[in-house]
């Protein structure tokens, strides 16, 4: 029986191998897979070639996984189950001896592969994922190479019990999705090895690709612009009181931008001639549309070189304004400059409410208040969500509540404003309440 044991036990340790060397090939660095590529490492090539190819290194690891615990749950119950059955008799099994045997055989064998052959093969692979792979990735990738007839045969076999289905598989859905690889970040940050600062960012980054550009900009009702033939001592006090370093330019209405002018431009006009002529120094808006991505806007703003751009609603109308460093700060956070002063956007009060600005974006609230509330084109603020859901300019003393039941009490508004609500989140499953305080800017 001894041997049958190691024989199961060695079968436990490929197991874990494989398993292993699936996290590991995964989450090792690429910049250390490119080093020793580029010296012409075979074992730096291998790995190449597996994450070069994931579907087919996959679906070898799932069925070597696959096969492995197969044969070891077989071979036990065949021969250990066996041997074991006198030994069930003497402790009073009587007819059920076999039968309790190999309960007791799965039970073990279950327990060392979820020990030995799962937990620890891949916390020593996330750890040690460098040294891991490069063992670990000429075999895999001499298997996978071996295993190809194996892996079109099942591959075909499920593409054919799937079209009943009208799906087909070619091993894609074993990749990590967004989710998965934000839950790694954040088990990476909580474990130490990832700074806590930089989890943030990758969390915010992996994000990004759905954030529209009305979520991010500085709303219409925010936007300070100057109007087309405006006097001297008007636009040089509003570029001095409003202290931003680009300011729109309108011509009869605010809907009607017909450019931009840089701060520095203005004040180097004044100072050399006296005389400011805003046409010598205008320049062309650069408008997109509230339903563009962040990341195509931030993507043509570097090839345009221009650090603004109008935000323009479904009838052509100014929606907002947003600037490469609104973009930014939706992945690293609010920058400042050294003549910013910060705005508080809301304030926390006893019971667990918070007083929140109406101009409020509600991304931003969700982030820094622990809350979900819904965010969409006409929701992008709190004062728009709160329009949105009472599908009207809701009065002081209403109460609105979003699917996940978060209350939203106006408390101050006008017949054509929503300016301040107090937020009554959903109590948190744990009781505990996030104490995260921040503050943001409203610059253009």
């Amino acid at each position: 029986m001894a041997r049958d044991f190691l024989i199961i036990l060695a079968l436990i340790f490929a197991n874990g191998l494989f398993a292993g060397a699936e996290i590991a090939l995964l989450s090792v660095r690429k910049t250390r897979i490119t080093e020793y590529a580029r010296r012409g490492d075979r074992r730096g090539l291998a790995v190449q070639a597996l994450r070069n190819q994931p579907e087919r290194f996959l679906a070898t690891v799932q069925i070597g996984l696959t096969v492995i615990g197969t044969a070891a749950a077989a071979f036990g119950g065949h021969s250990i189950a066996q041997s074991l059955e006198p030994t069930m008799r003497d402790i009073g099994m009587g007819e059920y001896a076999g039968t309790a045997g190999f309960v007791f055989v799965i039970a073990m064998i279950s327990f060392f592969e979820l020990v030995l052959g799962e937990l620890v093969p891949k916390s020593l692979a996330l750890r040690y994922s460098d040294s891991y792979s490069f063992v670990a990735a000429r075999p895999v990738l001499f298997l996978s190479q071996a295993m190809r007839p194996l892996v079109w045969f099942v591959t075909g076999a499920s593409n054919v019990v799937l079209r009943l289905f009208g799906d087909r598989t070619t091993f894609t859905e074993s990749r990590l999705s967004k989710d998965e690889l934000q839950q790694l970040v954040e088990e990476a940050a909580k474990t130490g090895s990832v700074d806590p600062r930089a989890s943030e960012i990758a969390s915010r980054a992996l994000g990004f690709g759905e954030v529209t550009v009305a979520e991010v900009m500085v709303p219409r009702s925010r936007v300070v612009a100057i109007r087309r033939g405006a006097p001297n001592d008007e636009l040089q006090r509003v570029i001095l009181e409003e202290g931003h370093s680009r300011m729109p330019v309108y011509d009869g209405s605010v809907d009607n931008i017909v450019g931009y002018v840089v701060a520095r431009d203005v004040l180097a006009l004044a100072w050399e001639q006296g005389l400011i002529v805003l046409e010598d120094i205008l320049r062309p808006a650069y408008k997109v549309g509230d339903g563009t991505r962040a990341l195509d806007l931030l993507r043509e703003m570097q090839r345009r070189r221009v650090q603004m751009a109008v935000v323009t609603d479904d009838g052509g109308g100014l929606a907002g304004l947003v600037t490469i460093e609104d973009l930014v700060e939706e992945l690293v956070g609010d920058i400042f400059s050294e003549d910013d002063v910060p705005v508080a956007f809301f304030t926390r009060e006893p019971g667990g409410t918070s007083l929140v600005q109406g101009w409020a974006p509600v991304r931003k609230v969700n982030r820094e208040l622990d809350v979900d509330l819904p965010v969409g084109r006409d929701r992008t603020t709190i004062a728009g969500l709160c329009m949105s859901l009472a599908q009207a300019i809701p009065q002081a003393g209403e109460r609105l509540t979003t699917e996940d039941g978060t209350v939203l009490e106006i408390v101050e508004a006008s017949p054509r404003r929503v300016r301040k609500v107090r937020i009554h989140p959903v109590p948190h499953p744990e009781g505990e309440v996030s104490t995260m305080t921040t503050t943001g800017s409203g610059h253009v």
